[in-house]
């Protein structure tokens, strides 16, 4: 069976909109070989629509212009039938009709107005070193380079390695992990702070002895202040616990929070959304992305019985991998599309009230309401950008932690309330309030945060 022709398979199986994995293949009832060979045939197409999922505008851009380049069976759609997507405009008879040209300026305006200025990202910076490392296995680099665009504004992993680049060996898997996490900055391709601070001091000549296993196993004692607790655990003194948790402060524990801005690159937000008479609007930023087609010629000679066989092979080749490009970008849009939609459900509060209402969501939860992978939704996390009322924002920011948001709350609570001094439990009952049961102790650890301007502080 050749899937390459088979959407309607994908669609059926839920595969279609990047949602091939290899947990979906083991779940079929194929036998063994069989298994194997369709994901030899899936997973260049696999990683290519993942490739495509995970790339921003600019980039997409750039792509897409490399494939019209390499094949001639696929073009461009120019002229004045190019569809505009224009959400429809209630007019008063008084209104004049929109000609299509004034449309297509404002359309250009507002991609032109959504288009903001950043500095070098984390993957830029992490892909520049990659591509000139030298006397390291091709194969190496690129399941580096893979794990690279699947990694958070954190610098984070949060999907397990194999299922980012599922057709590398268990070797060349974990020598890229260890490539990835040695280049600067230090600490990232994990799943989380801790793992981060245990590479980074791994990576440190001199780093004291002991601190790995206090970052594995007593973090949150050091952060309790626990030293003769950890000392009489590890069997050191107390002085070396103090001299490992002054070591660990230097690190950090989110290395990827430090490449926020590019200069001299523009960031396009794969969509707004803006709140309008108390309802919300999504408009996508289709401007940028080029519509594409099947060129006549190639589609007439791939459908006519009369072609030479050599020429039609060579035809026919050529359609499918146009076809299959354009309903990977149509598949990319309509992932694209359904997330918007979730995201303004989940965070409604947000994008009409503002950020003190963002509300904690996982990218696990995210991932079940749209009946996807979460390692598509780290895909649209890592490298999307939205244009909301309240500025811009990566997409992954709609997905704190329930401290990262709270944390927000409670600085709300606190600001508001200057002229009061609000003990921790007044706190516990107001967040309650608001449908956030947290303990007392707990509150006090956040307020600490804040007081000390939010940094990660033991």
């Amino acid at each position: 069976m050749d899937f390459r022709n088979s959407r309607n398979f994908f669609a059926k199986f839920g595969f279609w909109g990047y949602n091939i994995d290899m947990q979906v293949m083991q779940a079929t009832n194929l036998g063994m070989t069989q298994k194997q060979n369709m994901t030899q045939k899936l997973a260049p197409q696999m990683q290519q629509m993942m490739k495509l999922l995970a790339m921003p505008v600019l980039q997409l851009r750039e792509e897409i212009k490399k494939k019209l380049n390499d094949n001639p069976a696929l073009e461009e759609v120019i002229g004045p039938d190019i569809p505009l997507n224009i959400p429809e405009k209630k007019r008063s008879e008084e209104d004049f009709p929109i000609r299509r040209d004034e449309a297509k300026a404002d359309r250009k305006q507002q991609f032109l107005e959504n288009t903001l200025t950043q500095k070098e990202s984390l993957q830029d910076h992490l892909l520049f070193q990659l591509r000139v490392q030298k006397n390291i296995n091709s194969s190496v680099i690129k399941a580096a380079e893979i794990l690279v665009q699947s990694l958070n504004n954190n610098g984070f992993l949060f999907i397990p390695p194999e299922e980012a680049v599922p057709d590398a060996d268990a070797e060349t898997l974990k020598n890229a992990v260890s490539l990835v996490q040695m280049l600067d900055p230090q600490g990232t391709c994990v799943s989380d702070y801790k793992e981060s601070l245990a590479v980074q001091a791994a990576l440190h000549n001199d780093a004291p002895s002991g601190t790995e296993k206090v970052i594995k196993e007593h973090l949150e004692e050091l952060e309790k202040e626990k030293y003769k607790e950890i000392s009489s655990s590890m069997g050191i003194t107390e002085k070396e616990v103090l001299e490992i948790r002054d070591f660990i402060k230097t690190l950090n524990p989110f290395p990827g929070r430090s490449f926020e801005v590019i200069p001299d690159q523009s960031v396009i937000p794969s969509f707004t959304i803006t709140a309008k008479d108390g309802e919300l609007e999504v408009i996508m930023n289709d401007l940028a992305i080029p519509l594409l087609q099947i060129n006549p010629s190639f589609k007439e000679v791939d459908d006519s019985p009369d072609s030479d066989e050599e020429a039609k092979k060579f035809v026919h080749d050529k359609v499918q991998d146009a076809q299959d490009f354009i309903d990977m970008i149509e598949s990319r849009k309509e992932t694209l599309d359904n997330a918007a939609e979730a995201i303004i459900k989940c965070q409604r509060d947000f994008f009409l009230k503002g950020p003190k209402y963002l509300k904690p969501l996982t990218q696990r939860e995210f991932a079940k309401i749209i009946k996807r992978s979460e390692s598509t939704v780290s895909r649209i996390a890592s490298s999307k950008y939205v244009q909301t009322d309240w500025g811009f924002y990566p997409f992954s920011y709609f997905f704190p932690s329930q401290g990262e948001s709270v944390v927000e709350i409670i600085r709300e609570i606190m600001e508001t309330n200057k002229d009061r001094r609000l003990s921790d439990q007044q706190i516990s009952d107001m967040l309650k309030e608001r449908g956030i049961n947290m303990a007392r102790r707990t509150v006090s650890k956040y307020k600490s945060k804040i007081k000390s301007g939010g940094k990660y502080e033991f």
